[in-house]
């Protein structure tokens, strides 16, 4: 998913992929003019966490879990972190001592036990007890790789302690598409403990193409004019990248409005690219 549009502020750019945007490599996110190369490497370095972010939170979500990212994970400029959030569907920061968040788009999660007798509690795996805290959620850091082991917790914390949500808090070696899909089944949703980078950019001199895509086939045409219909099955095509002009910030909340809408459609497998 593609996010951070408003990197591109100041540069001269013809078209650009808008943020909240499913993207497939190698399809192009920008084509740029009069822009030297150390600055774009600074860009898709600066892109490179962004878009990780926001896909590994998009595709999660896409497989029906909640998920937070904690403060320890968002880098400065937080606001950077916290729009590439909004645009993967997050459902809320855990800021604890690490960020101050102050955006009203996002959910603040607090995992303090005296700040709210629904809100969340983290344990660790040698003691999952959580005492006579009345808790909504229970986070646990850094699970083993045991479903039977996350089973038996997860029913413990529910019949024995009423809790409604377990999440589990993961690093970047567990933030992998085998291990979340194994406990998909298991918990209500994980915390983002760190940006594992997940996505390769690279530029090259050639032009970028429109890029459109049939959400019945599930195809994208990348072509040098603008089409409408499949050809396929002559179905509605969505602008994936198209000349917009100069790329705009969208506001927060629009801005978790269209990543929610995008999540909607996309699918777990790659669309087929057709060139036309």
């Amino acid at each position: 998913m593609f996010v951070g549009s408003w990197l591109f502020q100041g540069l001269n750019v013809n078209k650009y992929a808008r943020d909240a945007t499913p993207i497939v490599p190698p399809e192009p996110i920008a084509e740029l003019q009069g822009v030297d190369d150390d600055t774009i490497r600074r860009l898709l370095n600066g892109l490179r966490v962004l878009i990780s972010l926001a896909s590994i939170i998009a595709w999660t979500k896409k497989l029906g879990l909640r998920v937070f990212i904690h403060g320890a994970a968002i880098p400065d400029p937080v606001d950077d972190f916290i729009r590439a959030s909004l645009a993967g569907g997050a459902d809320g920061v855990i800021p604890g001592d690490f960020v101050k968040i102050n955006n009203d788009a996002i959910n603040v999660i607090s995992t303090s036990a005296s700040d709210s007798p629904v809100g969340y509690v983290m344990v660790n795996t040698s003691n999952i007890n959580i005492g006579n805290v009345r808790s909504y959620g229970v986070i646990i850091l850094d699970p083993p790789a045991d479903i039977d082991w996350l089973v038996r917790v997860r029913d413990m914390l529910r019949t024995g302690a009423g809790v409604k949500e377990v999440f589990v808090a993961l690093g970047a070696d567990k933030l992998r598409a085998d291990f979340i899909k194994s406990v998909a089944d298991m918990v209500d949703g994980i915390v983002i403990m760190e940006i594992p980078i997940i996505v390769s950019l690279s530029f090259d001199e050639n032009p970028a193409l429109n890029v459109f895509r049939c959400p019945n086939c599930y195809v994208d045409y990348e072509t040098s004019n603008e089409i409408r219909k499949c050809p396929r099955c002559g179905g509605r095509v969505r602008p994936i990248i198209k000349p917009w002009g100069k790329a705009t910030i969208l506001k927060d909340g629009v801005l978790r409005l269209k990543g929610l809408e995008e999540i909607r459609v996309m699918r777990l497998e790659p669309p087929k690219t057709i060139n036309l």
